[in-house]
């Protein structure tokens, strides 16, 4: 008589700030998921609608709920408080207002192996009735963490949304806590960064994850916290010099120091603050090469930027030498 192998059991967390509107639809994607051995770990994050209400009367034969409530933390601590409670060995993060295929998780378990930390789904982005899938950095998987973090430097080359094992998971927060002053917003883009770099092997599949932009403008809006995110490089350079991780991370430095400068310029009427930006950019450009800047705007073909940006860096360069900025 043959006997029945325990599936591992996987972890959806889901943060929730003032989500009622999503949680029906978030339960029954949970709900219909094909792999079996599963648990819904759910964190109120102080939301002040009803969602705490309606997370209450969820009722289910079919899968565990662990409902948990907090204070307002945001999503990145409420993840970590979501998979600290969780009983599975593995990690989905999923946000209340997307959604994933219903075979999603069963086609990541399926690539996991002894030495594969991470297995990302294909991200489906949703705006609207439109979708596009994420375009990955590459078609070859799996791929070595540190490889796939490379691919994040400038820009975002590979997507965070998958199956993690929880001990990576966990055990990457705690290098996030080691840079809390430093990095105190947007800690979602340096942990998953980081979570990269610890992860051995990092593999994909083909279960969806449908991402929602109908919010994503956001980030685009006025806030003038955002020059905030400049310290995540700082952060990040710092960790991988901790870690004796010999990984270059200027074009880092250039994405965010012209994003920040644009907005700056944008902005610079309505915002109170403007010496925290300057300060901000001023720190930004001592980490950034004249001819690194030039060479990788040539090599991306981006002739027309040469020119501009090199007058852009040397004017800011020589204003912060002066103590202008």
């Amino acid at each position: 008589m043959q006997t029945s192998v325990a599936l591992p059991k996987v972890s959806i967390v889901t943060p929730v700030y003032n989500g009622a509107n999503f949680i029906e639809k978030c339960f029954k994607c949970v709900q219909a998921q094909s792999y079996s051995s599963i648990e819904w770990v759910v964190v109120n994050d102080g939301s002040k609608d009803n969602t705490l209400e309606m997370l209450m009367q969820l009722k289910s034969v079919t899968f565990d709920i662990k409902l948990l409530d907090q204070n307002n933390m945001g999503a990145a601590e409420a993840r970590r408080a979501g998979a600290t409670q969780a009983s599975g060995d593995y990690i989905v993060y999923l946000d209340i207002d997307d959604a994933i295929s219903n075979d999603a998780i069963e086609l990541a378990m399926q690539k996991f192996n002894v030495n594969t930390d991470l297995v990302l789904f294909t991200q489906i982005k949703v705006e609207g009735d439109i979708t596009r899938p994420f375009a990955m950095f590459t078609d070859i998987w799996p791929q070595q963490g540190s490889d796939v973090f490379k691919a994040c430097i400038d820009g975002w080359g590979a997507h965070s949304f998958g199956v993690y094992r929880k001990t990576v998971f966990l055990n990457s927060y705690q290098f996030l806590d080691e840079f809390d002053g430093m990095s105190d917003t947007y800690k979602d883009e340096l942990l998953s960064r980081i979570i990269f770099t610890q992860s051995r092997a990092i593999e994909y599949c083909k279960g969806q994850y449908f991402y929602d932009l109908n919010d994503a403008s956001v980030s685009k809006k006025y806030n003038p916290e955002y020059f905030k995110i400049a310290n995540n490089a700082h952060a990040l350079q710092t960790y991988l010099i901790s870690q004796k991780m010999n990984i270059c991370i200027e074009r880092m430095y250039s994405r965010l120091f012209f994003d920040l400068l644009g907005r700056y310029i944008k902005w610079r009427k309505q915002l109170t603050n403007k010496s925290e930006w300057q300060r901000a950019l001023k720190k930004l450009v001592q980490h950034i090469s004249l001819t690194s800047d030039t060479g990788n705007c040539i090599k991306q073909h981006n002739y027309k930027k040469v020119l501009p940006r090199a007058i852009i860096l040397l004017a800011f360069k020589t204003a912060a030498i002066f103590g202008k900025v």
